[in-house]
């Protein structure tokens, strides 16, 4: 969270382990690696969690810390990271499909170039201006279309067919193959 108080938002801080203090920094470009190594399949979870130490620990070669510290240390610094914030049941954005919009976002409402950003911006500082960004930014719009409701009844029909068309458009991968496979399972039931 931010502070009305503080100079500038901050991504060094120090985290607490067994009595000794450690500085991590938290960048948004760090988190987002993050999220995507975790989906990776190349690296097993021994690796994935010394990379995502050394990714947030700032001089980690100056610990001896144990796998089972690194285990506890990275784990403490997702609580960190999550905070407060309660996960989303469907997914309505996703940082690597949508970088293209997210990036131009960022620029159309705030002048701020996040590949400039990359190692400065803390990543409360980019939640705090990512979940303010105006509707008529691209994210956002890709967002409204995402989650809108389709409207019903004959009246509304060149709407519903706008809408569906602008839906398909902006759809992300795991929202397509939701939509595949329903389509296929309607399909099924008509032969059946």
């Amino acid at each position: 969270m931010l502070s009305l108080t503080a100079k500038k938002s901050n991504p060094d801080r120090i985290l607490v382990y067994n009595d000794s203090e450690i500085k991590i920094r938290i960048t948004f470009d760090k988190v987002i690696k993050s999220i995507k190594l975790q989906g990776d399949t190349y690296f097993d979870d021994n690796e994935k969690l010394d990379i995502m130490y050394r990714m947030f620990v700032v001089d980690y070669k100056q610990y001896k810390h144990s796998p089972v510290d690194i285990y506890n240390i990275v784990t403490l610094i997702y609580k960190e990271l999550d905070g407060d914030e309660e996960a989303e049941s469907e997914e309505i954005f996703n940082f690597f499909e949508d970088a293209d919009r997210i990036i131009a976002s960022f620029l159309m409402a705030y002048e701020i170039d996040l590949e400039e950003q990359i190692g400065i911006m803390s990543w409360g500082r980019f939640m705090t201006l990512f979940n303010n960004l105006p509707e008529e930014t691209p994210i956002m719009q890709a967002i409204m279309y995402r989650t809108c409701k389709v409207p019903s009844g004959k009246e509304n029909a060149d709407e519903r067919k706008r809408i569906l068309k602008l839906k398909k458009h902006y759809e992300l991968s795991s929202q397509r193959k939701k939509r595949e496979q329903a389509d296929l399972e309607r399909m099924m039931k008509a032969f059946i």
